[in-house]
Formats: structure tokens, C-alpha cells, sequence
């Protein structure tokens, strides 16, 4: 049995978990693999894909500094990285993939149907792919507690690819190489940060989906769901409007205790013992089933949103008042078929903030376990401590109501990881990130390309200046989500990701020197 086959069959039965007063979305980040591995499995996806890939990859770990900075430790750590030689042609192109807030995987680097293998495939280029510290293997240190996980930062991570790339030209004796950097969503930006901090590394980067305004209380997501929504059916929006409302009004008027029937809440809201930080978690729940399908929607990556999770289906849900009289229940409806969908159980609704910090203050790297708690933690404390990127519903009039106050967030920094992690300490830490790498208005690089996807919330924060001279390509791709640009084609795909995807192609030639 080939190790592909072995996967496939270990995949297929194993679960990733999540503790279970986890909901699928944390701070904008799927907790089910992160941002770009989210929904994704094996099973399904032709072998083909895969000939000749699983067989020549081979996964390694590299020695780098605990603290690139602090020239008086000497402490180093194994980063994991994967190589795939299957498509070199010994041209000395090399293309590196780099991974973030969730433990990486062979499927990255193995399936040949991912667009940036497809790219190693026509340029005939080496391909690598390297796991972010503080998450699955690469472990500066054996846990995540607040004092050792101050070594996972945006500036580390960077000098950590600067490190491997180094490294990896002198293991395989690379002569004058050209590495490309690929990643999307929060890798996207390290990509693109990546090109502008350290550009005699590389001859180009691919930085898709890539937040690079690092905005505190980033409201501007909520506004971009309603927008999505609104040009699916205006009647969707107004029924999601009528559905928060009413369940706001609930909170409000001394009914609460009535959601516990709509929604099978586990705990069950009881009068006079419940906070307000549990009614925030209640709503900052129920809008992340919203952004799950949302953030993803028509896109590739899985049988899920191929098969119709998308915003078109859960707005025909919230608008059959025939089948589905009342407006919350349609509210819960949504929730069951995303669960159902996504292949995940059916049943109560977790409802308490206090469990759920629980489970994210735990410092235990649990990835032998499929677990992906800490990889949560992880992403909460790069939130918490540097990017900010806050989904709150503050400010203005939408849909979802003003259901999460910045004040949600700032406690759950607080109460994860230490009261220090205070509002001053996060505000001021994010200005600090804003200034050292100057936000999506000051981005200055050579050979970028940054799709983005329209429908995508996180778009609004990925910088749109074209700067042709330097060949900083910027690309809002209509109809596509989140990342859209680096998945598989698929039948029914967004019409705009084909000529696109040839855009980045010509700008990939462009950077390789290719006529």
C-alpha cells in the first residue's frame, strides 16, 4: 500500500477535534485545520492528483533559533518542513509554501491539484513547504504558556523563512536560485512581508487573501457579510436583520431564557446567572456559522462548498418563511444543515464562555491527539498580541446588530493568557505592528501578486494600489472567497478566477525570467 493509500485510509477515520465548548470559527480562524486547510480531506480527491508525489516527498526538520533576536540565546528548536522534488528540473526554480495558524499537512505539498504545484509542474521548480512555530511540530518550546509563547510573532517568523531559505540552498546546493514564495490568509501576508523585509531571498512572491491593514476592531468584516448577503437577496438580509434583532430583543426584555429551545443551548441560559460576556460568546457563535459560509463561499477546497455550502443556499434557508414560520428557528436551521454539510454532529449548542476559555488557556500542544486546541490558542495570541483584526459588530447599523463589543475580545485575551494582556497592552501592540510594517496603504515591494476574492470579508484590509513599475500586483477576483486563487479548478467555479489565475501565471513568468 502506497503511503497516499495510507493517508487516505488514516484520514478517513481519524477526526480532528475540537474541545466541545469550541465553536468552528475563533477570532475569523476555522478552528478545523485554520484558513486554508479548512474542510479539507483526502477522501475524494482523485489519485491522480497525488502519482508520483506521496512517494518522492519526504518531510524533515530544520534547527532554527528559539529568538532570532536575542544574539545571547543560543536555544534552538526543529521546524518541520516537507520537500517535493517531483516536478525539478533542475533549473534551480524554487517555489516555498508557507504555512501559519494551524499544524501543517502532506496534503499541501502532495496534491498536485493545488495551483502552485501546478505552477512547480509548468516551470519545472522545486517546491517546499514550512510550518509555522509555536504550531504542530515546530515547538520553540514544549508548550504554549504566556511566557513561551511571546516567541510567536509575525518578526520571528519572517527571520525563521529568511533562516531556511539560507539553509536549504546550501543542502541542495541551489546556484543563484529563485525562490517564490506562495501563502494565503494570514501566510499570504507573511508572503508578501516576506518579499518587502527580506527581498534578495526571493524573485517574487503570490500573497493570497493576505490581510495587510492590521486594524484593532476590524467591524469592516460583519459590513462585508451584509454586503455578500444583500447582492445574493435582499430579502435574506432583511430576514438575517429581523432574525439578530429578535434574538437581541430576547436578551434585552428578560426573555432570554426562550433561545435555550431554539437553539438547544448546552449550558442553558438560566435567569439571574448568566454574564454578559456569555451573551457576547452566544451571538459571536451564531454569527461564526454566518462566517464560515460566507468567507468560503463557491470556492474549491472541499466537497462541502462544491456540493452548495454557500451563501445562495443558506439564504433560500432564512427566506422560507412557508417551510419555517418563525425567523429564528430558520436561524437554527442554517446551523444544523452547515453542521450537516460540513460533516460535523448535529445536536446541543455550546454556550459558555467560561468553558471555552477554559479550554483555550490550556498551554498543551495537543496535535497527537487530532486536536486543534492549541492551534486556536495560537491564532488568539498572534490576535491578541500583534494583529488585532477584532470581528466586531460595533460600529453602525448591519445586520447582525451591535451583538459583539470590542470589549468581548479583549477579555477573551485577557482571561486566555494573562491579565497584563490588558486593552492597552493589545492596542498598543497592534499601533507597533501597524508601524513596523506599514499597513495595506504603505506597502512597498517588487514582484508581488495579492488576489483577493470580493465576497471575501477579509479583502477590505489587503492593500489595492497597482504599482506596474515595480510589478506589485494587486487582484480583486468578483464572485471568489477566501483564497479562492489557490485551490483546485472545479466545474462552476467563479468565472473570474480562470483569467486571474492567468494573471498570476504571467507575473510568475515575469519573476522567473521565463518569455
Amino acid at each position: 500500500m502506497t503511503r497516499f493509500w495510507l493517508l487516505v485510509a488514516f484520514l478517513s477515520t481519524a477526526v480532528v477535534a475540537r474541545h466541545p465548548a469550541l465553536h468552528p470559527f475563533i477570532f475569523g480562524r476555522p478552528v478545523d485545520r485554520g484558513f486554508v486547510g479548512h474542510g479539507e480531506h483526502v477522501a475524494g480527491i482523485s489519485h491522480s492528483d497525488y502519482e508520483n508525489l506521496d512517494a518522492q516527498v519526504q518531510k524533515f526538520n530544520f534547527s532554527q533559533k528559539v529568538d532570532n533576536f536575542d544574539v545571547n540565546n543560543n536555544a534552538v528548536y526543529n521546524q518541520r518542513y516537507w520537500y517535493n522534488p517531483t516536478y525539478s528540473q533542475k533549473k534551480n526554480i524554487i517555489f516555498l509554501m508557507i504555512q501559519g495558524e494551524s499544524p501543517a499537512t502532506d496534503l499541501w505539498i502532495t496534491n498536485g491539484g493545488y495551483q502552485y504545484l501546478q505552477w512547480a509542474k509548468m516551470f519545472g521548480a522545486d517546491a517546499f513547504q514550512l510550518e509555522h512555530r509555536c504550531f504542530g511540530y515546530s515547538r520553540p518550546y514544549p508548550d504554549t504558556s504566556f511566557k513561551n509563547i511571546k516567541v510567536c510573532t509575525m518578526e520571528q517568523a519572517l527571520a525563521d523563512i529568511h533562516n531556511f531559505i539560507n539553509a536549504m540552498n546550501k543542502k541542495y546546493n541551489f546556484q543563484n536560485p529563485k525562490w517564490v514564495t506562495f501563502g494565503g490568509s494570514y501566510p499570504g501576508a507573511l508572503s508578501a512581508l516576506f518579499r518587502a523585509t527580506y527581498p534578495q531571498d526571493t524573485v517574487g512572491a503570490v500573497a493570497s487573501s493576505a490581510p495587510m491593514l492590521w486594524t484593532l476592531d476590524f467591524f469592516q468584516y460583519t459590513q462585508v457579510m451584509e454586503d455578500v448577503i444583500t447582492q445574493t437577496d435582499p430579502n435574506c438580509r432583511d430576514q438575517v436583520a429581523l432574525a439578530f434583532s429578535t434574538m437581541q430583543t430576547l436578551t434585552l426584555n428578560g426573555q432570554i431564557t426562550k433561545l435555550n429551545s431554539y437553539f438547544q443551548l448546552d449550558p442553558p441560559f438560566v435567569n439571574g446567572n448568566y454574564t454578559q460576556k456569555d451573551i457576547d460568546n452566544f451571538f459571536s457563535n451564531v454569527v461564526g456559522y454566518f462566517q464560515g459560509v460566507i468567507q468560503y463561499t463557491y470556492d474549491g477546497r472541499n466537497d462541502a462548498t462544491k456540493n452548495g455550502l454557500n451563501v445562495k443556499n443558506l439564504c433560500q434557508i432564512m427566506t422560507d418563511n412557508k417551510k419555517i414560520p418563525d425567523v429564528v428557528s430558520r436561524v437554527k436551521a442554517v446551523i444544523d444543515w452547515i453542521n450537516k454539510m460540513n460533516g460535523d454532529p448535529v445536536g446541543p449548542f455550546a454556550n459558555s464562555y467560561s468553558d471555552m476559555i477554559k479550554a483555550l488557556v490550556n498551554g498543551t500542544y495537543d496535535d497527537e491527539n487530532f486536536q486543534q486546541n492549541a492551534a486556536a490558542r495560537g491564532w488568539m495570541w498572534l490576535c491578541c498580541n500583534e494583529l488585532g483584526v477584532l470581528q466586531t459588530t460595533d460600529q453602525g447599523r448591519n445586520i447582525f446588530q451591535q451583538t459583539i463589543p470590542l470589549n468581548y475580545y479583549i477579555d477573551m485575551c485577557t482571561d486566555m493568557f494573562d491579565p497584563s494582556v490588558d486593552i492597552k497592552y493589545i492596542r498598543d501592540r497592534n499601533l507597533r505592528t501597524l508601524n513596523t510594517f506599514g499597513g495595506n496603504a504603505n506597502y512597498k515591494a517588487t514582484n508581488v501578486v495579492l488576489p483577493n476574492g470580493s465576497y471575501d470579508p477579509w479583502h477590505v484590509l489587503g492593500t489595492n494600489a497597482t504599482d506596474s513599475v515595480n510589478h506589485v500586483t494587486p487582484l480583486l477576483i468578483q464572485g471568489a472567497a477566501h483564497c479562492s486563487d489557490m485551490y483546485p479548478t472545479y466545474p462552476n467555479e467563479p468565472a473570474a478566477l480562470a483569467s486571474n489565475r492567468a494573471i498570476i501565471q504571467n507575473q510568475l513568468q515575469y519573476f522567473l525570467g521565463i518569455n
